[in-house]
């Protein structure tokens, strides 16, 4: 099949599934198929609906802003292409023949190295005291709280 750009997708209805085309290069009718093509999509389709200015039309001719159903996704400025049979009078490209080639033995490769982990030396543990045994600390909490200048006794 060989395609022809028709037009660019400028604008998309998401909640309705609806593509806004501009027809830019040529026309689209109901029953064409289309391929719409961008950096993220590449969607191929038959052309169920046309719309224009809310209107059900057959078919859009060059310069036309039609709406589209589509079944899937597509962004602004995405290509639309109309899906045409080769013509039969142009004979077809062929593809050149590519003679085979005796593959060489490459060196593999080293891939990244793996991460280990390494082992931390074991911490020393203090013997524990009984309670009666340890010092009483200042405060009670793991900090001392700062004193702040209105917390502090005033002298007369």
């Amino acid at each position: 099949m060989e395609r022809k750009k028709v037009g660019e997708v400028f604008h998309f209805f998401g909640h309705i599934g609806v593509a806004a085309i501009k027809l830019t290069d040529g026309s689209l009718a109901v029953g064409d198929t289309v391929q719409i093509q961008g950096p993220t999509t590449n969607l191929e389709q038959l052309v169920d609906s046309l719309q224009v200015e809310h209107g059900a039309v057959s078919n859009a001719a060059q310069g036309q802003e039609v709406g589209m159903k589509v079944r899937d996704r597509v962004r602004e400025k995405d290509f639309v292409y109309k899906l045409v049979p080769p013509s039969e009078g142009a004979p077809a490209p062929k593809a050149p023949v590519k003679k085979p080639v005796a593959k060489k033995a490459l060196p593999k490769k080293a891939g990244p190295k793996k991460r280990t982990a390494k082992k931390r030396p074991a911490k020393k543990r203090r013997a524990k005291t009984p309670a009666k045994a340890r010092k009483a600390s200042r405060a009670p909490r793991k900090r001392a709280r700062p004193s702040s200048r209105k917390s502090r006794r005033r002298s007369r």
